[in-house]
């Protein structure tokens, strides 16, 4: 096996070095941090997609805890996908009633969006889950889920993408790490240029406008890196519109959240609209002249 070039923390490495990230912490972990420069967070409209929620919310009935028959379903305390991600995928799969959905890492996500589709949309909902390393409750068929794909979606026709329209869901939830070869970079720079305008895109554990949580990096040393290319992609963006930043609500419309939901969740779901695609041969506008974002 070939030596690494760099090791661990070093600064050619994408790995990250604990000791110097502690050293630069209050720069890292700010309080009370500003909104990034370049990023609409169109509180306004997340306010208003609360209050267009809040008759859909009241639906929400799963158990707290894990079912004692031993059959997995979909229960609040999974660690995994809960909170305010899960309720806000619960109210938007009925609110935005897709043709088709697309999900990328999948598990307990997949089984509440399985139920939403089986009890509240018909089943009219085409879901395809693309997981490499599916849990063993996704290696049996689910009502509500059309397909489960058991392979990377680096490998995965760019088709299936493609065939997404107006109000169809591609929801990410990746390895959060950008490399060569990787899904997220795969899915950054070849999957979302090629969606259609009006397609919805979810993402999951990004934690705009902080950064990630102090003790994932310092406690657990995860060297994630996907939120950073996420902020590029949105900073003076034209081609995509935030629809719902969960942890963004979360620090700046607790009121909103508590109005709807009965108490502040937390969250770390993003949720962005494909805005529309400069025509070719026209120049891309730049922000203030008629930006997807205002």
């Amino acid at each position: 096996m070939l030596k690494p070039a760099f090791p661990d923390g070093h600064f050619y490495s994408p790995v990250i070095d604990p000791a110097e990230a502690h050293v630069a912490r209050s720069r890292i972990w700010r309080e009370n941090p500003e909104d990034p420069l370049g990023i609409n967070f169109r509180p306004s409209e997340q306010h208003a997609l609360l209050r267009s929620l809040s008759v859909l919310a009241e639906d929400f009935d799963y158990p707290e805890n894990a079912s004692r028959s031993g059959d997995v379903h979909f229960h609040e305390r999974n660690g995994k996908f809960e909170g305010l991600d899960a309720r806000m995928l619960f109210c938007l799969l009925r609110y935005l009633q897709p043709t088709r959905v697309v999900e990328v890492g999948s598990g307990f996500s997949s089984l509440l969006a399985a139920d939403v589709n089986t009890r509240f949309l018909g089943s009219s909902a085409q879901i395809t889950c693309i997981e490499p390393f599916p849990p063993d409750f996704l290696k049996r068929p689910i009502s509500g889920i059309h397909q489960i794909l058991e392979e990377k979606v680096q490998d995965v026709p760019l088709k299936m993408f493609e065939e997404l329209r107006e109000n169809d869901i591609l929801f990410i939830d990746s390895s959060h790490v950008v490399k060569t070869g990787s899904d997220v970079t795969f899915l950054q720079l070849e999957v979302l240029p090629r969606l259609r305008d009006g397609v919805v895109i979810h993402i999951h554990d990004i934690f705009l406008p902080e950064d990630y949580p102090m003790e994932w990096v310092l406690g657990e040393q995860r060297s994630w890196s996907e939120q950073y290319l996420v902020r590029a992609l949105l900073t003076f963006s034209y081609g995509f519109a935030i629809v719902f930043a969960c942890h963004y609500a979360f620090l700046r419309l607790p009121s909103e959240i508590c109005a709807v939901f009965g108490r502040l969740y937390g969250g770390g779901s993003l949720w962005l609209r494909r805005t529309r695609r400069p025509k070719e041969g026209v120049p891309c506008r730049g922000v203030g002249e008629g930006d997807a974002n205002e």
